[in-house]
């Protein structure tokens, strides 16, 4: 006599959808588990900055002035901080310094950090400036000293 034939059906095909239940268990948790490290893993790589190298122009006429960083966050619709290594460089002159607040639509910008202007024959360094008038304007803040060549 055949010993499968005694075994209650109900309870053979019970046993199979728990075992195949528990599998498709482990599957999707598995998979959840990779979605949620996949998703912490992008957040931590997303910059706390809204504007990665930033690149910026004061146009006047007669002469253009650009700015670059390597960050930038919007303070409000017009006034942008920019920080780290930012960079002001036009044909006569260059200024280095960390932070700076540029205004786009008044084409000013405004700095209260260590600053280093560079031209052709002259050296300053100062605790701040501030460009206005289109860039035809700079008044520099603060200790500063002057080199003369």
């Amino acid at each position: 006599m055949n010993y499968f034939l005694h075994i209650n059906r109900k309870l053979i095909i019970f046993f199979v959808l728990f075992i195949i239940s528990i599998f498709l268990i482990l599957i999707f948790s598995r998979q959840i588990n990779i979605n949620d490290s996949e998703i912490k893993i992008s957040l931590k790589n997303l910059p706390k900055v809204d504007i990665v190298e930033p690149k910026f122009a004061i146009n006047n006429e007669r002469k253009k002035i650009y700015i670059t960083a390597r960050e930038g966050n919007f303070i409000n619709k017009d006034e942008i901080l920019l920080n780290k290594n930012v960079s002001f460089k036009s044909n006569n002159f260059s200024i280095e310094t960390d932070k700076v607040i540029f205004n786009r639509s008044e084409q000013t910008a405004l700095s209260k950090t260590k600053s280093v202007f560079k031209s052709k024959n002259t050296t300053i360094s100062s605790d701040g400036f501030n460009i206005y008038d289109k860039g035809n304007k700079i008044t520099f803040y603060g200790n500063s000293f002057i080199v003369l060549k």
